[in-house]
């Protein structure tokens, strides 16, 4: 019993005196954007907007100017014997970078998600699912650019 106590203490002493900190927690400051240019399809240009939710600044000098483009595919991943696909991949990559005032780049990157759908013969349906998959997959990239942006611009 002791020796479970004694470790115990030990452990908390050590991890206390290590410098170990989460990720999310202390003075994360947030991310002030002058402007934002983001080129690709509109809806998940809103979309991307909208969900990073950066602070604006226009007039602050230690803004951020962001600047992102959304490319997405679709592919044929699986044919039936009538040469007709019955599954896509979707591939969804946003690239994008953060320049300051001067417009010299300050961090860039590029993010890529895919995703197996089944498509069907019913066009309006495989075009629902399409775009609903395409939203699950932006927002696990903006996951991404947040938790990378606020790692890299501290």
């Amino acid at each position: 019993m002791k020796n479970k106590i004694f470790i115990t203490i030990l452990f908390l002493i050590t991890l206390s005196s290590c410098g170990f900190s989460p990720v999310y927690m202390g003075s994360s400051k947030q991310l002030i954007i002058s402007k934002s240019e983001i080129v690709g399809d509109k809806d998940l240009a809103f979309n991307l907007e909208q969900k990073l939710n950066f602070k604006r600044d226009e007039k602050d000098m230690n803004a951020y100017i962001f600047k992102a483009q959304i490319y997405d595919t679709t592919e044929s991943s699986l044919i039936d014997r009538r040469g007709i696909a019955t599954e896509e991949i979707i591939k969804l990559t946003v690239s994008y970078q953060f320049q300051d005032k001067n417009g010299l780049v300050i961090y860039q990157d590029a993010i890529s998600k895919d995703k197996r759908v089944t498509v069907t013969d019913n066009l309006s349906n495989n075009s629902i699912i399409k775009n609903n998959e395409k939203r699950i997959l932006l927002d696990s990239i903006i996951q991404n650019i947040l938790f990378k942006s606020r790692v890299s611009l501290r």
